[in-house]
Formats: structure tokens, C-alpha cells, sequence
């Protein structure tokens, strides 16, 4: 019997419910039996931790026991007790626990008995213990419970043995059902899956059947549909191209195509025109023929069979749409014939595939296109022949008029050509005079290029000579400058000596010379100084800080220089500021515009008796021709005036109205000249309205904005830098405030007794307030200096918490303010905030400034360095890190350096250090290259590239002989380098003192010897030997007595060879100091000679130079000088500079 489709679908559904049914019942019997074994094996694991838990509190009872007979201690006695409860208790636990296992049972009691006796024994132990240890010794050597503990570890390996050999089995029993379980699942899951797939390929059969059939009826159906559609098309009388137009819509429609072509035979040749087309871009309907053979309507058509293409190379056609272009999937090319010649091709292109069914509908349609395109190739060609015809007829006569209009052109043109070429003859004519006359001008062209050529060459000769005469101008300033400065520094330094009188030798009258010497001396040196500023004008040489300058500044500096002076001579002073046109700041070089402004006012006064009048004003003129904004600065007087004949006279260098005038009132007749130059490299003028006896009127045109195109026309050779903030070197040395001054503006007359205090070491005024206004916001009282000597005085006298400190000051620069400082005990400990717009924060920072900040900064810098100050000064401890391997020598360090104050941390590796650093903030480091895991200079590599460590102090204390190259590695990456040597402690000391601002009165008294003992100059400077270079007899002189006065022995040499012998024949010198200017071997090359003999590559050299010239520092640095000081020599910062590289 033949089953039904439903009833085979019923009969799968059924067997495949019975097996699930059968596997559901295997699967929760052998869950249930894997729960059961899961217990059993959970209890095994639970007696096993119970048998655990009484073996460890055995141990625990015997190890309670033993501590307290060694050591008697009650403490043994509670883990004792504690342990030996638990004992029993784990005991009852296991016991309840194998209460279905007789032999565990038995050996439980054995275990429970042996526990009593062992608990019995070292009771017995403790109590004999408490009253006599030799008793309890005899008990313990016994071994009666080293016995007892055996047997009972013995019977608890036994019952454990017992319980894994259980586990063992049940293990094995569920890994048994888990097996048999997974093998009858897998067996009835492909019984389920057998008779799934015999009933789907049933169903399968069946519908593949049905479908087929249907499938191709309707195919049938569509074919015939097709055709007949296309033949209504192709009826009536239509031309070739719109009857291939129809049959290629047609069938690209139909077949669902998206491109089509159709293609016919051209004239009977054996090639194929494009007659139709559907949906083909417009630049492709115009290809050439295609011939029989070429691609693939070419090849259809030469084989006479259809051709399907698949893969579609690039530059086919493009399907097109609103949205862009692609290339079809499939293209087919389907020839049609008619008696047995090929009509045309039809090409269709799809972006899916033809399948069969469309291929047979091409091949069924292929003859009725091939008739009807026959038919109307028939019609068209008999009508085209009707057509040329006529139209030949039309074009014979067409030609004959044509031939006529040709003849009359040609006798026109003939006329024409003969009147051209008698035009060309004049022309001729006419250029060969114009040659001619070209001839004559270019020879003259190259005449006076030759003249322009000899005239540049003149000039390059005549550019040669001044460059020479300006370089021999040079050389003869430098000179002279040396030549004047060297017995000038015997004068000043002799004359300060005499006036000091220490030895009280000279009566008051002599001491007065001395200083009327030591004066006149200086006034002497500010000649020099403004000859070498008129020949650097002069030179064109002179260097510009552009930058803002505000206009109250400078009538700050103006008035604080003057006011004093007016007072002195009764002049009534004045400042008249139009502050409703002149902006608040002007762009220009502020030191050469307060340079003028000094000069012109030091005049008015000068030349103004008592009772007159001075005044400054400041306004704004009208633009200038070239339209520039200017400002105006005129200083006004009433004094004797200047006739007109003189007032051009005035303004050249050493010129004054007369002689009697200079006879009175004294001076250079340099000014003037000076100031009209540096106006006009500021690129402004000055004018002069003055009248004899009535008084005069100065007045400075300066633009508001700097321009260096405004001093281009003058072929003046200025140096520009623009910054931020200006600087300012005063050429003027204020007058020295008192110390209680009741006048001054800071707190030097308020401080009381707990009063904690800040020096503020600043020369531009403005700043200063603005950094008194912060102190005072901070609850500090302040305290302004605007010298640097200044500054170590009331440092000395007012002992502040901080100081702010700007580097470039009148008198003394803050290098040399910190060096004394730093070098004295009393004041060392004090920090130092740096504020400068000099960027000297290396230097700054070796010398033992706390912080450097550049200027200009913003009101978040200097809180944030304020905040600094008060952290460090709250702290009572500070913390230092010693980063050494060798643990004796770490040890060391922190027994030479801890104190009260000072909290020493230890790191033996680089990496630990580094992480202590990011953990904790420290005060100072000291690093020791050698480490075991990093070199050092990784270590320090690692801390400058840190932006929360880059700031702290570091040290390094190494014994190993540095390299040059390490040196300048080192240079950049620590503060400080200490040798280890005999002496390094004591300089180690010392620099961690210094780094770590500690108070030296608070340390120990031996540290306070050592480091008094460093500093103290008598001890620092007393019996070092010193070479004096210098080829001045009068200069060794002067120097030689005041450097013997502090207990120095000198030896001189009257020129740099001379000291390079002496050096090689007696080499234990100490330190040398070193002319520059001098006969047979100079300052320099006696240097590179001295740096050549490796055993002086460290001799400390100081230089003593006229510093005549820009860069004679840097150029003493860079030939290996060690550091440098200008003529006129100070004998205390001379003395100050040598203690510090003598203690180096």
C-alpha cells in the first residue's frame, strides 16, 4: 500500500517522540545517580579536611607545649588551650561523620585515645615546667610524646588512607554511569536523526516533482508570450533604426536586461554597425564597424553561434542610472540569420545572470528579427537609390556656379600679391636703417657697462678699507681700553685699601684722599666707558631690547634718579605726563630711551642754577611725514641757553657751547652726541629750540612701535632682540636706602619681633611693589633692595625667611649676591627665589638658589613660588634620599648628614629610588653613579625628564674618574659634583646644607666646625698658592699686596709664556689668575696651552679681562677658563669668586 505525503510526515513525528521519551527516562536516572555520587564524594573530601583539621591542632597543642617549656612564657599556653578544644572537637565530627563506616569508627577511637594521652603528656610537661625546667627537660628527653605524636600522625595517615581508597571508587563509579550515559545518548540521538533525514528526502522527492512541472509550463507560456509581443512590434513599414530601436527595447525589457545593443551587417562587408540601443551611454553610439571576428559581437557574428560573457573587463559599457555607474555581471551576444547569412547581432548586458529559459527565448526570436530587419533593409535601400539620384542631378549644378565664383577670386588675388610685395621692399629698407642704429646703441650700452663695472669695483675696494680701518678701530678701542683700565685698577684698588686703613696707619685726612682717589678713578672709568659706547654707536654695533616699555615706569626711574638732586640744587622738578593721548606702553629698547632721557636731564640740571626749573613732559605730536605714530619726550629748563650759531654744534662728540662753558660746568661733550645716535637706531630724532640765557627745550621723537625699517636707510648694522620684559642695566648707581629710612614704602620700620620676613632683591621699581603687595598678601612684611650690595646688607641686618632675588642689578649682580650669601654661615640657610629675565637657571641652581622662575611671569607663577617658599620654610624635617649600593658607605652618608633636622632615606637600585621619588617628595638626593640595576646617568636621565622631580637638588657622590664627555653630561643633569676623596665628607656636607637650606647654628657643634672650617676665609684661602699673570708691573703690585693680606702666596708671571714655564717647572699651584691683553703670549692662547697638559685640565683659571669689548666673556669660557672678572677688580668678589673654586 502507497503512503501519502501526511502519513509518512505522521510515522517520522512518532518514531522520533518515542526516542526522546526513551532518552528523557536514561538521562534523570543517571542525573539521580550522579547527584548520590556527588554526596558521597563531597562527604569523602569533608572527613578528609576533618582528619586535616585534628592533625594540625596536634601540631598546634605540641608547638603551644614546647614554646612554653623553652621559653616559660604564659603567651605558649593560649594557642595551647585553644588547640587542644578544637582537637576534640574535630574528633566528634569525624566520628558522627563515619558513623556508617565501622572500621573508620575504630580507628577514630584509636586516634581519640592516642589525642587523650598526648594532652595527658604535655600537661604532665607544663606542670613540671612551672616548678622545675630541668624536670621538665627529663620528661621531654624521655620521648614519650614524640612517640605518642607519631603514633597518632601514624593512625590519622591510616583513616585517611581508608577514605581516599572510598573517593577512589566513587570517582570511578560516576566517571562509569557518565560514559555508559554519553555512549546511549549519541546512539538514540542518531536514531532520532536517521529517521529525520529518511522522512525530509521523502518529502523532498515529492516537491521537486510538483514543482518541475509547474515550472515548465510556465516557461512555455512565457516564451510564446514573448514572441508574439515582438513580432505586433516589429509590424507596418518602419525605417532600419527604429525598427531595431523596437526589437532592442523589446527584448531588453522582456529578458531584463540592462543594457542592449543591436547590430547589423553594413552594406553586405563583413562588419557590423550599432543601429539600436537601450539605456548605452551617449559617447559609446558612436564606435566604429565592427568586423567579423573582432570581440565578442565581432566573433558571434563569424561563427554564427551565441556567445555569454561572464567576467567583464573594465571599460565595457557602463550601466548608468541617477546615482552613478557600474559594469553589467553578464553579457550575450546572439547572431541572427537569414538564408544562412548573418543580418545582424544582438548583445544584451545584465547585472544578473541569463539562465536557460532566456537563452531559448533568444534562439526561438532569432528568425522572425532576421526577416522583418531583411524587409526593411529591402525598403530603405530601394529609396536611397531613388534619393542619390536626385540629388546628383542637384550638385552638377552646384559646381558650375562654383567654378565660375573661383576664376573671378583668383584674378583678384593676383592683383593683390603684386601691390604685398612692393610693400615688403620699403619694409626692408626701413629695418636694415634700424639695425644700423641698434648697432650703435648697443656698443655705447656696453661702454658704460664696462664704466658701471670698474666704478663697483672701486666701491668693493673702497667697502674693503673701511671694513679694515673699522676692524683696526676695534682692535685700537680694545687696546687702549686695556691699556687705560690696567694702571686704572692699580688706582682703585690701592686707593680702597688705603681708605679701608686697616691697619689704622692713616690719619683722617689721608683716608679722605684715598676716597677722593677712589672717586675720581671711577668718573675716569665712566669716561672710558662712554668713549667705548660713542664707538659702538659710531660702529653701527649697537645692540636693541625691544620690547612693551610702560611710560610710568620710566617716569618712576626718572623721578626716583632726580627728585633727590633737585632738592640738593633748589631746582623746582617736574613730570607732565598728557595721559589723555600717550598710551600707557610704547614698544622700544627701554634702557636706551632712559639712557637719553638720563642724559638730557643730567644737562638741564647741570646747566639750570638754583631756583630754576626742569621739566619732563610727555606727550603726543602729530604723525610723521612717512605717517609713523610718535611720541614726544621734551626736557625743558631755564638755564643758560645755547646761541644759535652753537646748537648744531653741540651734537658732535667732545663739543659743548664754548670753552668757557666747559671750563664751568665740566664734562665730556659726549652725551649729545651719544644720544642723538641711540635715537636715532630707535628710529626718532631730536630736536633743539633753545635761546642764550632763556634756556633750552630738548625733545625726543620716538615711534610708538619700533620698526627696523625705519634705521634701513642709514645702513646702520643694529642688533634686535625683542622679549618680554625689559632689562635694565643702570648706568646711574642710585643712592644706597637706609636701613631705617622713615620714608621708604616697605616694612623695614614695622617688623616686630615674630614677624616673618622677605627681602625682596629688585632694581625696576614697579615690579618690586607688585612683589611687596604679594608678600604682604601672604602675611609677610617686605623689605625692597634695589642694589645688590644693598640686598647683602640688609640680608646681614634683617635675617628674612626668603629672598626674592632678580639676577641683573645695579652695582652687584645677583650671581655675585648669591655667591656671598651662599658663602656665608649666617645666611646660607635662607632660601632663595630667582625671579630674572636672564636665563641663568642652571647656574643659578648650582650655586644654591631654592627656585628660578623666568620673567615675565603671570600672578599663578609667583603664588605657586610663594607657595613653594611657605611649604619649605613650614617644614620642620626634611627628607633626603641616598641612592648608594655599598650599604656601608649609605650608612655613612645618613650618620655624616642625619640630624633632627634631616630625615635620611636609603635606596641600593636605581628603579627603587625612582619609584620611592614618585611615592614621596624629597628635599635633596644623593645619587652615586655605580648602581647595580641603571647607570646613574640613566637614573638622572629619568628624574630631569620627570616634571614633578626635575626640580629637586641633586648631588652626585661618585669615586669614579669622570670623562670629559661624562662631565658635560653631568653639568646638565645635577646641581652639584662631589669626588670622593680625603675630604669629600666635609664637602658633602656642605652641599647638602646648601641644598637643603638646613640653619647651621642648629647642627652639631663638630658639623659647625667643619663646615666654619670650609668658608672661613682665613682657612679656605690661607697658604694656597696662587700664579698671578699679568704684564702691568704696578697691577701685580696692587693685587699681589691685597691677596697677601689674606694669607695667599703669589708668584707672578709677566706673560703667558712665562706662565706656562712656570707651571711645568712648579706645578702644585692652587689657582691661576690670568690677564688677557699681553706681549708674546695673550690671556687665550696661554689657556688652550695650559688645558693641553691633562695634569691642569682642573687648575681652576680666573680671568681678568678690561671687558672692553661684547663677548669677551663668552670667548674666556669657551677656551677653557673657568670663570672671569672685570677691571676694575673688586678685591671682595675678586676674594668671594676664588674661595668658591679654591673650595671646589
Amino acid at each position: 500500500m502507497k503512503m501519502t505525503l501526511d502519513k509518512k510526515i505522521q510515522a517520522g513525528f512518532i518514531s522520533c517522540s518515542m526516542v526522546l521519551l526513551v532518552v528523557a527516562i536514561i538521562s534523570f536516572r543517571n542525573s539521580e545517580k550522579f547527584v548520590d555520587t556527588n554526596q558521597w564524594v563531597n562527604h569523602t573530601h569533608e572527613v578528609l579536611y576533618e582528619f586535616d583539621q585534628v592533625l594540625v591542632n596536634s601540631v598546634n597543642v605540641e608547638t603551644g607545649a614546647r614554646g612554653f617549656v623553652i621559653t616559660g612564657e604564659e603567651s605558649y599556653l593560649e594557642p595551647f588551650s585553644t588547640s587542644k578544644a578544637r582537637l576534640f572537637d574535630h574528633i566528634r565530627k569525624v566520628k558522627e561523620l563515619t558513623r556508617d563506616n565501622p572500621g573508620q569508627q575504630k580507628n577514630i577511637d584509636d586516634i581519640e585515645r592516642l589525642a587523650t594521652a598526648q594532652i595527658s603528656h604535655h600537661e604532665k610537661t607544663i606542670e613540671a615546667r612551672k616548678q622545675d625546667f630541668e624536670r621538665a627537660s627529663q620528661i621531654v628527653v624521655a620521648g614519650e610524646g614524640k612517640r605518642l605524636e607519631d603514633e597518632l600522625r601514624k593512625m590519622i595517615d591510616q583513616a585517611k588512607g581508608i577514605e581516599q581508597s572510598l573517593l577512589a571508587q566513587r570517582r570511578q563509579a560516576s566517571e562509569d554511569d557518565a560514559r555508559n550515559f554519553n555512549l546511549i545518548f549519541i546512539v538514540l540521538m542518531l536514531v532520532i536523526v536517521g529517521v529525520l533525514i529518511v522522512v525530509y528526502f521523502i518529502i523532498a522527492t515529492n516537491l521537486r516533482a510538483l514543482k518541475k512541472a509547474e515550472t515548465e509550463t510556465a516557461h512555455k507560456n512565457w516564451s510564446l508570450t514573448g514572441s508574439a509581443d515582438l513580432v505586433k512590434r516589429m509590424q507596418g513599414n518602419k525605417p532600419v533604426g527604429e525598427l531595431s530601436e523596437a526589437i532592442i527595447n523589446h527584448l531588453a525589457v522582456y529578458l531584463n536586461a540592462h543594457i542592449g545593443a543591436i547590430y547589423l551587417v553594413d552594406n553586405g562587408d563583413p562588419s557590423l554597425r550599432l543601429t539600436g540601443w537601450h539605456a548605452i551611454d551617449k559617447s559609446k553610439k558612436e564606435l566604429p564597424a565592427v568586423r567579423f571576428g573582432e570581440g565578442l559581437v565581432g566573433q558571434a557574428a563569424a561563427e554564427k553561434r551565441t556567445i555569454e560573457l561572464t567576467h567583464i573587463a573594465p571599460g565595457y559599457f557602463n550601466l548608468h542610472t541617477g546615482f552613478g555607474e557600474a559594469l553589467p555581471k553578464n553579457i550575450i551576444a546572439v547572431p541572427f540569420v537569414f538564408e544562412n547569412a548573418v543580418v545582424g547581432v544582438i548583445e544584451l548586458g545584465s547585472m544578473h545572470d541569463f539562465d536557460d529559459l532566456k537563452k531559448q527565448f533568444l534562439q526561438l526570436v532569432t528568425d522572425s528579427i532576421a526577416i522583418g530587419v531583411t524587409s526593411s533593409q529591402a525598403r530603405e535601400k530601394t529609396k536611397e537609390l531613388l534619393e542619390e539620384t536626385q540629388r546628383q542631378a542637384e550638385e552638377l549644378t552646384v559646381q558650375q556656379e562654383e567654378l565660375r565664383q573661383s576664376n573671378d577670386e583668383l584674378h583678384a588675388k593676383t592683383e593683390l600679391l603684386e601691390r604685398s610685395e612692393l610693400e615688403l621692399k620699403t619694409q626692408q629698407e626701413e629695418l636694415r636703417q634700424a639695425n644700423e642704429e641698434l648697432g650703435e646703441k648697443a656698443d655705447l650700452l656696453e661702454y658704460q657697462k664696462e664704466k658701471l663695472e670698474n666704478a663697483k669695483a672701486e666701491i668693493e675696494v673702497k667697502a674693503g678699507e673701511i671694513e679694515v680701518t673699522s676692524k683696526y678701530k676695534s682692535e685700537f678701542l680694545a687696546n687702549m681700553s686695556h691699556e687705560l683700565r690696567t694702571p686704572l685698577n692699580s688706582i682703585l684698588i690701592l686707593a680702597q685699601l688705603l681708605a679701608e686703613n686697616k691697619n689704622n696707619v692713616l690719619g683722617k685726612k689721608e683716608t679722605e684722599y684715598a676716597r677722593n682717589i677712589h672717586n675720581s678713578g671711577t668718573d675716569l672709568l665712566n669716561l672710558i666707558n662712554e668713549i667705548l659706547d660713542l664707538s659702538k654707536v659710531e660702529a653701527g654695533k649697537m645692540e636693541l631690547d625691544i620690547a612693551e616699555v610702560t611710560l610710568q615706569g620710566i617716569v618712576s626711574n626718572m623721578s626716583a634718579l632726580f627728585s633727590e638732586l633737585a632738592k640738593e640744587k633748589s631746582i623746582d622738578f617736574a613730570i607732565d605726563v598728557d595721559t589723555h593721548s600717550v598710551p600707557p606702553a610704547i614698544k622700544t629698547d627701554k634702557q636706551r630711551v632712559e639712557q637719553v632721557l638720563k642724559n638730557l636731564l643730567s644737562n638741564a640740571f647741570k646747566f639750570t642754577p638754583a631756583g630754576g626749573k626742569v621739566t619732563l613732559k610727555i606727550d603726543r605730536p602729530l604723525p610723521s611725514a612717512e605717517g609713523v605714530s610718535q611720541i614726544a619726550f621734551s626736557v625743558t629748563d631755564t638755564g643758560i641757553g645755547i646761541t644759535r650759531d652753537k646748537q648744531g654744534v653741540i651734537f658732535e662728540a667732545f663739543q659743548q657751547a664754548d670753552g668757557s662753558t666747559k671750563r664751568k660746568y665740566g664734562g665730556t661733550g659726549l652725551g649729545l652726541s651719544i644720544s642723538r645716535e641711540l635715537v636715532h637706531v630707535l628710529g626718532g630724532k631730536i630736536q633743539l629750540e633753545s635761546e642764550e640765557g632763556r634756556g633750552s627745550t630738548f625733545t625726543v621723537y620716538l615711534p610708538l612701535h619700533f620698526d627696523p625699517a625705519l634705521i634701513v636707510s642709514e645702513n646702520k648694522q643694529v642688533e634686535i632682540k625683542e622679549k618680554q620684559s625689559p632689562k635694565i642695566e643702570k648706568k646711574v648707581k642710585p643712592e644706597e636706602m637706609p636701613l631705617d629710612d622713615t620714608h621708604a614704602t616697605d616694612d623695614r620700620n614695622r617688623i616686630h619681633e615674630n614677624d616673618k620676613v622677605i627681602l625682596i632683591i629688585e632694581d625696576e621699581e614697579a615690579f618690586a611693589n607688585v612683589l611687596l603687595d604679594f608678600v604682604r598678601e601672604r602675611k609677610y612684611k617686605g623689605i625692597i633692595a634695589r642694589q645688590g650690595n644693598t640686598g647683602i646688607s640688609y640680608a646681614r641686618h634683617f635675617k628674612p625667611d626668603a629672598i626674592l632675588l632678580d639676577m641683573k642689578l645695579p652695582v652687584m649682580d645677583g650671581d655675585e649676591v648669591l655667591k656671598l650669601i651662599k658663602n656665608d654661615p649666617d645666611l646660607r640657610h635662607i632660601p632663595i627665589q630667582i625671579i630674572s629675565a636672564f636665563d641663568k637657571k642652571k647656574e643659578g641652581l648650582e650655586l644654591g638658589a631654592f627656585d628660578y622662575i623666568k620673567k615675565p611671569v603671570t600672578t599663578q607663577e609667583l603664588r605657586k613660588a610663594f607657595d613653594r617658599i611657605e611649604n619649605f620654610a613650614g617644614k620642620k624635617t626634611k627628607k633626603l634620599l641616598i641612592i648608594e649600593d655599598n650599604e656601608q658607605h649609605n650608612n655613612a652618608i645618613r650618620e655624616l648628614i642625619g640630624n633632627g633636622d634631616v630625615t635620611c632615606f636609603s635606596a641600593y637600585e636605581g628603579a627603587k629610588a625612582y619609584k620611592m621619588m614618585e611615592e614621596e617628595p624629597f628635599d635633596c638626593i644623593i645619587v652615586d653613579l655605580g648602581l647595580p640595576d641603571m647607570s646613574g646617568f640613566e637614573l638622572l636621565e629619568k628624574i630631569r625628564g620627570n616634571d614633578n622631580l626635575n626640580k629637586i637638588p641633586v648631588v652626585v657622590y661618585t669615586g669614579r674618574d669622570l670623562k670629559k664627555d661624562e662631565t658635560t653630561r653631568l653639568d646638565r643633569l645635577a646641581n652639584t659634583v662631589v669626588l670622593k676623596t680625603a675630604d669629600s665628607k666635609e664637602r658633602l656636607l656642605d652641599e647638602t646644607i646648601l641644598f637643603l637650606h638646613r640653619v647651621e647654628s642648629r647642627l652639631p657643634k663638630e658639623k659647625q666646625t667643619i663646615i666654619r672650617k670650609l668658608h672661613k676665609s682665613d682657612e679656605v684661602l690661607k697658604n694656597k698658592k696662587i700664579l698671578l699673570v699679568d704684564d702691568d708691573i704696578r697691577n701685580i703690585y696692587s693685587l699681589t699686596n691685597a691677596l697677601e693680606e689674606e694669607g695667599l702666596l703669589c708668584t707672578t708671571a709677566e706673560n703667558g709664556k712665562v706662565a706656562v714655564d712656570t707651571l711645568m717647572s712648579n706645578g702644585s699651584f692652587d689657582l691661576v689668575l690670568m690677564d688677557i691683553m699681553m706681549p708674546e703670549m695673550d690671556g687665550y692662547e696661554a689657556t688652550l696651552a695650559i688645558r693641553k697638559i691633562p695634569k691642569f685640565d682642573k687648575l681652576p683659571i680666573i680671568a681678568l679681562t678690561a671687558k672692553a669689548m661684547k663677548g669677551d666673556k663668552e670667548k674666556c669660557l669657551a677656551v677653557g677658563m673657568s670663570d672671569y672678572i672685570s677691571k676694575p677688580v673688586n678685591i671682595e668678589q675678586l676674594l668671594s669668586l676664588m674661595r668658591v673654586w679654591l673650595y671646589r
